[in-house]
């Protein structure tokens, strides 16, 4: 009967001072316990260890007055549960620990937070500390003390809400106060989302002006949530209303898709509008088989590339998209789709204002690995006006069926396909109805694709022919998307859309080699077409004189932490490259990404003058707790193309971050453009964020303690 008076006792007394409720096996080892049953008093002998499920406590003498409800721990106790520990010296309260008080506590939250209190006292659902000190860091930490900690009077903690409340407190960086804050409250890790602000950032522009962003989050519910982002910019005189911009992101989820609705407010100086923009994004899943997506942008705002750009630019662009799978066989996929774009002050008549069309494909395998592939789309675009080429109403259908086969023979291997295609087309021109018109457009292609396999070259040989069955004047809507690389000198059509006809039977040939230098792989593929018919439609637009098509060249290799990719296209008769893509990436002791891109001006048709571009992104880790990263862009042809440049440094240890950012906006022309520069501080201190709180996921950033949240 007495140990089980005891343990009943020792139940309750634990699971109400760690705030979790023991409900495994009780284990008590000590040297004596002793029970008056008169008094109805338990005495807990010196060193009485207790394990309660996974709690573990152990007391120097104890005494358990159940007739007075009442209970005394003479000397230290000490209690560890999960993550939370929490001792001190000479508790005294009631048998529920509803009520106590115990002195030089010290309590470890979640086996992170640090609280060592003068003394506490807990009343009800509140435990108080007083005089106590407050860190997450390390205590002997990067300057043999901890990063930062809070100094202060009182803490308040609130176990329902798992909130914390400080009153009277100086913020401290490396034991050095720099910093008074009255009141200042956070959540634990078990609460719930809360609504606060965000780490601040603080912009210095070298023109004078600051620039301070203060993020704030509010959370409507469990599945919706909205993240305010306020930039205010002080002039010399302290003004912020002449220049400001807000950022506004709302977020909802629920169990079949999500809705994003981001709002953009900008104020430039010395001018009295405010430019905004809204973007909507949405998606179902409405049913296993049917998903609906819807996407909307709508803005009034002036483009910020040059500073002569103070026109606004005003348009709506929507679409809403529906997308359907087995709906008539297992195989085949629907895609129904409505989107707009339109100038709102009507003075772009060229846009498309309205854009239905619907998608349907299938495919069916047959036996002798033969394979179906049906589409067919219907699309209606609409103007406003209509000009030359540009009809007011367009419709289209379009249908495309072919059978394809793949066979091995030895050691080839080969894929054979056929495809037919017809287009059928009506135009209306608003303007001049004489113009008005149908057409229908077909042509056959057929291919055969061909890989001899030796240990480590594979030639591989394909054919193209096409038939042009019947051939109006179809307008290009969209055929307007053009490249030359290995993969496209292979592909069946050379153009993306279907309103342009490759027009010309060719033959490819190419090696794809995978060969062994100094004990690394290099894979190397390199190709070229002879076209039957010198002047083609794909030709023409590739400036391509010749029978015989510029060389496609790619090589890619990785080993160790290096990769590297060359893409490039020599000209076919003196092999002077006229386009060019060099990739590397070295991941090490320095993280390094270099891309460069150049384009001859005669690669195109459609290109007056050679580019150039290098994309530069470096970054190192220098020790433990600093990491530098340089990131570059530059268009060095085109100087109407702004460079941009940042150099960001960052100090971090286990329980803060410091971000300092560089960037730099500058241009190299004469139309009154004005560089940017400027250097941006944030700082981060667990749990806290800015005088606020760190919770423990939100809906709108992946990874848990990423962002921490303010008062």
């Amino acid at each position: 009967m007495n140990k089980l008076l005891i343990f009943f006792l020792i139940i309750i007394f634990f699971k109400k001072i760690i705030f979790l409720s023991a409900n495994n096996e009780t284990y008590i080892n000590t040297t004596n316990i002793t029970y008056d049953e008169k008094n109805n008093i338990v005495e807990l002998a010196e060193d009485s260890k207790v394990n309660i499920g996974n709690t573990n406590i152990l007391v120097d003498k104890g005494i358990i007055d159940y007739e007075n409800d009442s209970i005394e721990i003479f000397g230290n106790f000490y209690l560890y549960q999960e993550l939370n520990i929490l001792s001190g010296k000479d508790l005294i309260g009631n048998t529920s620990l509803d009520n106590f008080t115990a002195n030089e506590v010290s309590y470890i939250y979640n086996n992170d937070l640090k609280i060592d209190s003068e003394s506490s006292e807990r009343s009800g659902n509140l435990v108080y500390f007083y005089n106590n000190f407050l860190t997450p860091c390390e205590l002997e930490g990067f300057f043999n003390c901890p990063t930062w900690s809070l100094r202060i009077d009182e803490t308040r903690y609130d176990i329902e809400k798992d909130k914390f409340n400080h009153y009277d407190t100086f913020l401290q960086i490396a034991d050095y106060k720099v910093f008074y804050i009255p009141y200042l409250s956070h959540y634990g890790v078990r609460a719930p989302r809360q609504k606060g602000f965000l780490t601040p950032t603080l912009e210095f522009n070298f023109d004078g002006n600051l620039g301070i962003i203060t993020p704030y989050y509010y959370p409507i519910d469990q599945s919706t949530e909205v993240l305010f982002k306020p930039k205010f910019i002080f002039d010399n005189d302290f003004r912020f209303l002449d220049q400001y911009s807000l950022d506004t992101n709302i977020k909802h989820r629920n169990s079949g898709g999500n809705l994003m609705i981001d709002i953009h407010n900008k104020k430039f100086k010395n001018n009295t509008n405010v430019y905004s923009s809204v973007k909507l994004k949405a998606d179902q899943t409405l049913n296993k088989n049917n998903k609906l997506s819807f996407q909307a942008l709508a803005t009034n705002s002036v483009s910020t590339t040059r500073s002569i750009n103070e026109e606004s630019v005003t348009f709506e662009d929507v679409f809403v998209r529906l997308e359907s799978y087995d709906v008539i066989y297992k195989t085949d996929y629907l895609k129904s789709e409505i989107s707009t774009v339109e100038a709102l002050d009507r003075t772009k008549s060229g846009l498309i204002p309205l854009s239905p069309s619907i998608k349907y494909s299938n495919q069916k395998f047959l036996k002798n690995n033969l394979t179906i592939n049906n589409q067919v789309n219907l699309t209606n675009l609409k103007r406003n006006e209509s000009k030359l080429n540009k009809p007011s109403d367009s419709l289209y259908i379009k249908f495309d069926n072919s059978i394809s086969s793949n066979n091995t023979y030895k050691k080839i291997d080969n894929y054979n396909k056929f495809t037919i295609i017809n287009n059928f087309g009506e135009y209306s021109y608003q303007h001049n109805p004489n113009l008005n018109d149908e057409v229908f457009n077909s042509y056959l292609i057929f291919s055969s694709d061909n890989f001899i396999k030796f240990k480590n070259v594979k030639p591989r040989l394909k054919f193209v022919t096409n038939l042009n069955l019947v051939s109006d004047n179809i307008i290009n809507e969209d055929s307007r998307a053009i490249t030359f690389n290995y993969l496209n000198q292979f592909s069946d059509s050379r153009f993306y859309g279907s309103d342009l006809e490759d027009n010309t039977t060719r033959f490819i040939y190419g090696l794809e080699n995978k060969i062994k230098i100094f004990n690394k792989y290099f894979d190397i593929n390199t190709n070229q077409s002879y076209d039957f018919k010198k002047s083609n439609n794909y030709s023409n637009l590739i400036n391509q004189t010749s029978n015989f098509s510029d060389i496609a060249f790619e090589t890619k290799t990785s080993f160790e932490n290096f990769s590297f990719k060359i893409d490039t296209r020599l000209d076919n008769n003196d092999l002077e490259k006229k386009e060019m893509n060099y990739y590397l990436d070295y991941y090490n002791k320095i993280d390094l990404s270099i891309n460069y891109n150049e384009t001859n001006a005669l690669a195109y048709k459609d290109v007056s003058t050679d580019t150039q571009s290098l994309g530069l992104n470096l970054g190192k880790k220098i020790n433990e707790n600093i990491k530098i990263s340089f990131d570059t862009n530059l268009n060095l042809k085109d100087n109407y193309n702004p460079l941009t440049q940042s150099f960001n440094l960052t100090l971090f240890d286990e329980c803060s971050r410091l971000d300092i950012s560089y960037k730099d906006i500058r241009f190299n022309d004469s139309y009154n453009t004005k560089p940017s520069e400027t250097i941006s501080i944030s700082f981060h201190m667990d749990y806290l964020g800015f005088f606020g709180y760190e919770q423990e996921r939100t809906l709108l950033f992946d990874q848990p303690g990423d962002f921490n949240y303010g008062l």
